[in-house]
């Protein structure tokens, strides 16, 4: 028994030893443990396809979804768009954020997305999240602007609301140009309160027989209200240098063509130091004629108005720089618009009849001392009367050397219409002096409203954009502005304590000038 453990012992280490000098199956740890890391090379290799597979679908629907909504000529809401995009390739669940802003002249979308894509062989390591995350944007902005400030300088506008105007306009001008590429940017100023007074410069760039030099209004059809456009060869008429309004003892005062060369017109100008002192100095007074502001004001941004620029350049009015002025809306490279403001509604425009605008009139005016007398033939020797007496004479007061007979131009500059009408016309010779009032004066009055409706529609038909300011106008006058207006949204009811903000708030929009996509 002994002698069997015996050898049983000797043969068991003799086969371990055999087994320790044999090398066969020596690779099989070896291999195993490489199958096994080619196997996780292989499973991360797929976990990694698929996150890459996710980010690209991820980033590419981003891209197409926030280029799309960034257009300035989608109408669709943005945010709905990028969310549109992600509901087609059934992705909604991965979209986290989508942030939208806009302007007159910009639309900017921002747009973050984010998924898990569930990895198989990273979980086997203890990673059970590979997430995949993206983010894109697309900015549209348009670098060509153009701007019509249409301001009203009636009388209404008086005291505290031209004092809160002007700044709140200088404010707008700063604010417009601060952010604004060197020569990428217009603005005209068009100040109007009965009449527009277009300066010389401008009213020469269109057929106007010119009558007197104290003032450049030029008195407007009801036909030319349907478009933004003018005829450059058409004849117009000049509007009269006049007071209607002043009273039967009274000189001229208050023109219905405000001669205050402060209250021209400012035509495509980039020059902040001449657009900010014009509206300083601002002059107001007279009646309220919005359509006629309106329709210059909508003029200067139409592109059909550039040989009205190209005149301009050559009487050194426009920088040369601007010959391509009024620019093409179409090119989707240009924004217009129009900010027009009012304290008021549509009022009575005048105008002179045909007899008493211009030519040699039957009035004198002693040199002396400004007094007046009139001719008047009575077929005898005392045919001039005078105002100073109430009496006929002889001679004017003063004497042929010692007066001037006047122009009908002279003598509305120095007395009001009802002076004319009562003082040297009804109490020398008898009547009603009304009757000889509206013998030399017509007017505009009911059509004003339709006119302005008219070229408020011509206007954003074109293209251009109104914004309408009502600053503590009245309700006819707030309809008027609002129906004017591109939409509700462009459209403000301002108070004296607001109008500022106002202004800031549509300058604003127009301070980013530069086009990037």
């Amino acid at each position: 028994m002994g002698k069997d453990r015996t050898l049983i012992s000797a043969r068991l280490e003799s086969a371990i030893r055999g087994f320790r000098r044999n090398e066969d199956g020596s690779l099989l740890p070896f291999g195993l443990m490489l199958l096994l890391l080619m196997l996780m090379v292989g499973g991360l290799a797929i976990d990694v396809m698929r996150h890459e597979q996710k980010r690209v679908t991820l980033q590419q629907t981003l891209d197409r979804s926030v280029l799309a909504a960034a257009g300035l000529n989608q109408t669709l809401d943005p945010e709905e768009v990028v969310n549109d995009y992600f509901d087609k390739v059934s992705m909604s669940q991965y979209l986290k954020s989508v942030t939208v802003e806009q302007g007159f002249n910009f639309r900017s979308v921002t747009a973050e997305a984010e998924a898990d894509t569930q990895p198989m062989f990273m979980q086997m390591m203890g990673v059970d999240q590979f997430n995949v995350a993206a983010d894109s944007g697309a900015e549209q902005r348009i670098n060509n602007v153009e701007v019509s400030l249409v301001l009203d300088i009636s009388g209404s506008m008086s005291g505290s609301r031209i004092n809160a105007l002007r700044p709140a306009a200088r404010n707008f001008i700063d604010t417009v140009f601060a952010n604004s590429e060197e020569g990428r940017t217009t603005v005209s100023i068009v100040p109007y309160n009965a009449q527009v007074n277009l300066g010389p410069d401008l009213m020469a760039q269109f057929n106007v027989s010119k009558i007197h030099d104290y003032s450049y209004c030029v008195e407007l059809p009801d036909d030319v209200f349907g478009t933004t456009t003018l005829s450059l060869s058409r004849s117009f008429i000049q509007n009269g240098h006049f007071d209607p309004w002043g009273g039967t003892s009274s000189t001229a005062q208050d023109f219905n063509c405000a001669p205050e060369t402060g209250n021209r017109v400012i035509t495509l100008s980039d020059n902040t130091t001449t657009l900010k002192n014009a509206i300083t100095n601002l002059v107001v007074g007279g009646n309220t004629s919005i359509d006629l502001g309106v329709k210059w004001g909508a003029l200067l941004l139409d592109a059909n108005s550039r040989p009205i620029t190209a005149g301009l350049i050559q009487r050194g009015a426009v920088d040369a720089q601007y010959s391509n002025r009024p620019l093409d809306i179409v090119s989707g490279n240009t924004i217009k618009v129009l900010v027009v403001m009012t304290d008021g509604e549509n009022t009575t425009e005048y105008k002179l009849t045909s007899n008493y605008r211009s030519g040699l009139s039957n009035i004198y005016r002693r040199n002396s001392n400004g007094r007046a007398s009139m001719y008047y033939n009575r077929s005898g020797s005392y045919d001039y009367y005078w105002v100073s007496d109430g009496s006929w004479h002889s001679s004017p007061e003063g004497g042929t050397s010692g007066s001037a007979r006047l122009t009908w131009p002279e003598v509305f500059n120095y007395w009001s219409v009802q002076y004319v009408a009562y003082q040297l016309m009804s109490r020398p010779l008898g009547g009603s002096y009304s009757n000889y009032y509206y013998d030399m004066v017509d007017y505009v009055s009911s059509t004003k409203n339709s006119r302005l409706q008219q070229v408020c529609t011509a206007a954003k038909n074109s293209g251009i954009i109104i914004y309408g300011i009502a600053f503590e106008a009245p309700s006819n006058g707030r309809a008027q502005i609002q129906a004017c207006a591109t939409s509700d949204a462009h459209y403000y009811a301002a108070t004296n304590l607001d109008i500022a903000s106002v202004f800031h708030s549509i300058a604003s929009q127009l301070s980013y000038l530069r086009l990037t996509q």
